[in-house]
């Protein structure tokens, strides 16, 4: 998370796939940004990464290293963006 002492960027993408709605986004600068889709594959190479990282981080030995990469973030306008512009009024 960074603060350019206006508005609150977030980097990576929050992704709630065990939510039915599977909703994927970032927020930048103060505006939530929906992001693309994501596979089955990506979420799970993304949920290896994340268990990886958290034991390196707690000095566990990963059990695995993630064999797929995420899709980069890509921007598309969606649901969140038009309801930011519809309440500031953009």
């Amino acid at each position: 998370m960074t603060f350019d002492g206006e508005t609150i960027s977030l980097r990576p993408s929050i992704g709630n796939w065990t939510l039915k709605c599977r909703s994927h986004y970032v927020i930048d600068r103060g505006k939530v940004i929906e992001a693309g889709p994501w596979s089955d594959e990506q979420v799970e190479a993304e949920r290896r990464r994340d268990r990886a990282a958290k034991a390196r981080f707690y000095g566990q030995t990963p059990a695995t290293e993630p064999a797929v990469q995420p899709a980069p973030v890509k921007a598309a306008p969606g649901f969140w963006r038009r309801a930011w512009r519809w309440l500031s009024g953009g």
